[in-house]
């Protein structure tokens, strides 16, 4: 009995040891599976990733046309706004507009077709239309 108690007090670190290679073994014996689909699913991961990204910028890039005639009035501009989806309220865009427009409170609109990105805050429309 004394010779056994002596082995295991002298070799219980590499009993230790190899007790916990046994483990580790098995672990990445019962998990390979995993281990090596691990790449593949970054990989999903990544390309859906990219594909969002590109859904997003697709989507930032739709441009809605706007023509303004000589005889248009803020008003008449801010409702055309409104109904294409560009600016929450005409009532709104028409107060900034006039506002933006100084002491005499004037608004200049320039004539034509104009091309708007969604997604443009209310300066950048009033940029583009004056």
């Amino acid at each position: 009995m004394r010779k056994l108690k002596d082995f295991f007090y002298d070799k219980n670190d590499i009993l230790i040891v190899l007790l916990i290679l046994a483990a580790a073994a098995f672990i990445i014996y019962t998990r390979i599976g995993a281990i090596m689909d691990y790449p593949e699913q970054l990989a999903k991961e990544a390309a859906a990733a990219q594909e969002q990204q590109v859904e997003e910028t697709a989507t930032e890039s739709t441009v809605v046309s706007i023509t303004i005639d000589e005889d248009d009035t803020i008003t008449t501009v801010s409702e055309a706004l409104a109904d294409e989806g560009l600016v929450d309220s005409a009532a709104d865009f028409e107060e900034y507009a006039t506002d933006a427009a100084g002491e005499d409170g004037e608004v200049t609109l320039s004539t034509g077709t104009f091309q708007i990105p969604e997604g443009s805050s209310d300066e950048e429309i009033l940029d583009i239309i004056i």
